[in-house]
């Protein structure tokens, strides 16, 4: 982990350096991607479309003019739906082959910009709501671990409206600086990229899910906490941001997981608090972009051991209470890197990602995720906004909960994790292509193919077949 860490920070260092001189002069203040993302999230980091950004694609253009009027005044409205479908082909707990699901999400996203409403200079506010209805098809199959294959099931379904974020934003320095307060979830800034969610699978989309998994305090989309994040570009292309966030031990009950809208801070165990160093260089003739990060954060809850009990024995020897203790670490590298540009488009060429998650394994599900990627958008000649993907992703569980799973096996009692056998690993294959077929519209073939589903040997390998639709109207 400390040679991966090291290797990334070589590389930012040396990602400074290919910057151009005159470059490092202003602010970097990011792309437009408007194929990528999977709600109007705004954020430098992740460079995804806001309803601000002139390149964003509508179906119904701009509704009669009345976004351009409105955006002139400062009020920005965005409108999409995503809709996720499946189908097992084989594999899974036991034969489910056949067995198919359906999941969506409808996005509704106001941006706020109160320069142009009242002269209030770099602030701007962000509220974002979502519908999330469906069926979690990973399930069926008998797993229940963070690998689902359709990424849109989760947080926020199953009711007419969800709050994702509520937050501000106030830009410093030229733009050089800026603070974000709110309600928001850690993903919307921290270990996230457009390209993640090309994938359907939710180990990737969105962010690394052991993040998530790996520390209650990670919130991800469409769950977020009170909390404030704080950025800053030295130099163009490179940014260091830190944040601190409630850890809301509830996030995962119906209470607050279905409206959103429960700020009672009651439920907070302790702070959330995660610092990054990303590069954003240019290279060579044709700026071949690429995202470099790297990052730690500390959850500062208290969270029970899975083996030892409160007396330091074996809890499936025992049965005694968990020995709780206070604090948590993740670290995480992440890249993106265009190493080949085909067409006009900014945007248009072959990336490769790649990215490692740690979490400590004494009180994790998950210790370690690796991943390793290609994308590419606009392969085939004439079909520009086209985007092809292809992802492997490998998850391992914690030691610590193997040791104990083992010891509950031997004698025949419940294993936790919502495991039938001890646990190990899982890798995931994923092949995607997303169809551009008119202005605002994609269709998104996919394919899955998960290696020992809810990380246990005995589960057959799971096939899965996946459509998905998206709109932004």
């Amino acid at each position: 982990m400390r040679r991966a860490v090291a290797s990334l920070l070589l590389i930012l260092l040396l990602a400074i350096h290919a910057l151009p001189a005159a470059a490092r002069t202003s602010p970097y203040t990011g792309l437009s991607s408007p194929s990528a993302p999977s709600s109007f999230l705004d954020s430098p980091t992740i460079y995804e479309n806001t309803p601000f950004t002139p390149n964003t694609e509508h179906a119904y253009g701009t509704w009669d003019g009345l976004r351009t009027r409105l955006a002139a005044r400062g009020i920005g409205l965005g409108l999409d739906y995503v809709g996720e479908s499946a189908i097992i082909l084989g594999g899974g707990r036991t034969d489910v082959t056949g067995s198919a699901g359906y999941t969506h999400q409808v996005a509704v996203q106001l941006n706020l910009n109160w320069q142009r409403l009242v002269g209030w200079n770099g602030f701007n506010t962000h509220v974002v709501f979502v519908n999330r209805a469906g069926h979690n098809l990973s399930t069926d199959a008998g797993d229940r671990s963070l690998v689902n294959v359709q990424e849109i099931y989760g947080g926020g379904g199953n009711v007419i409206v969800h709050l994702v974020s509520a937050y501000g934003t106030q830009d410093f320095l030229h733009q050089r600086m800026q603070l974000a307060l709110g309600y928001m979830s850690v993903n919307l800034d921290f270990s996230t990229s457009p390209l993640y969610c090309t994938f359907m699978n939710n180990a990737i989309c969105g962010n690394p899910k052991t993040e998530t998994k790996g520390s209650i305090g990670f919130s991800n989309t469409p769950n977020g906490a009170l909390g404030t994040r704080l950025r800053f570009w030295p130099l163009h292309g490179l940014y260091v941001q830190g944040g601190a966030y409630g850890v809301n031990a509830g996030i995962g009950q119906p209470r607050y997981t279905r409206t959103g809208f429960e700020f009672d801070t009651g439920a907070y165990t302790g702070v959330y608090v995660p610092f990054e160093i990303g590069a954003i260089p240019t290279f060579g003739p044709h700026a071949l972009i690429g995202h470099y990060k790297v990052a730690a954060a500390y959850d500062s809850s208290p969270y029970p051991s899975y083996y030892e009990d409160i007396h330091g024995r074996p809890i499936p020897l025992t049965g005694l209470p968990a020995r709780t203790t206070r604090g948590k670490i993740q670290v995480w590298t992440t890249m993106d890197q265009m190493i080949l540009r085909h067409g006009r488009g900014i945007y248009e060429g072959l990336y490769l990602m790649a990215g490692y998650v740690h979490n400590t394994p004494g009180n994790s599900l998950y210790e370690h995720q690796y991943y390793v990627g290609l994308t590419d958008r606009g392969m085939i000649p004439g079909r520009p906004s086209d985007t092809f993907g292809l992802m492997v992703n490998h998850i391992t569980a914690s030691p610590t909960l193997v040791a104990a799973q083992k010891l509950y096996a031997q004698r025949h009692k419940k294993l936790p994790a919502n495991a039938l056998t001890p646990q190990s690993a899982a890798t995931v294959v994923e092949a995607t292509y997303n169809i551009h077929v008119a202005q605002g519209l994609w269709v998104q073939p996919d394919f899955q193919y998960v290696i020992n589903p809810n990380l246990e040997k005995r589960i057959k390998n799971l096939s899965v077949l996946g459509l998905r639709l998206r709109v932004i109207f």
